[in-house]
């Protein structure tokens, strides 16, 4: 028994329009996975260098805590005490970071140190690092601390 032609491709399962994908939409899909690999790196760099300012940051606020205290213990009249202008302001090179402090005495008629010996330190720390920030401290020390 013979089968007509007609029937025959009738029984032959038919191929789907679209096996696979076509060259554009890889394409597409490359240049989307790319916008989000690069979005990734920029992310990366951003954590880098937020870590190290962090790093620093730390680091600085050690140096002038440490910087700060050898003060606060020194004796009143200690040379890195002076409060002469030729000494002012009083710089140290601590590793990377540039230690400065001034210090100074209230005005005359200060009211609120009239007749009390005080020195008021003001201290920074920075450096030329782009990441590092710079740190304030300031302290009065009394004649009898």
């Amino acid at each position: 028994m013979r089968i007509p032609r007609t029937q025959k491709a009738q029984m032959l399962p038919l191929k789907p329009a679209s096996a696979g994908f076509t060259l554009v939409e890889v394409l597409i899909a490359l240049v989307v996975f790319s916008i989000g690999i690069l979005a990734v790196f920029a992310m990366q760099i951003s954590a880098i260098n937020q870590n190290a300012g962090a790093r620093m940051q730390s680091e600085a606020t050690g140096v002038a805590v440490h910087t700060m205290e050898r003060l606060i213990v020194a004796p009143y009249d200690h040379e890195d005490l002076s409060e002469d202008a030729a000494d002012n302001p009083h710089q140290q090179l601590i590793g990377p970071y540039r230690v400065q402090w001034n210090v100074t005495t209230p005005a005359i008629g200060d009211p609120v140190y009239d007749g009390i010996p005080v020195k008021m330190i003001a201290l920074t720390v920075d450096s030329d690092n782009r990441n590092a920030r710079p740190v304030t401290l300031s302290f009065i020390k009394g004649q009898g601390l």
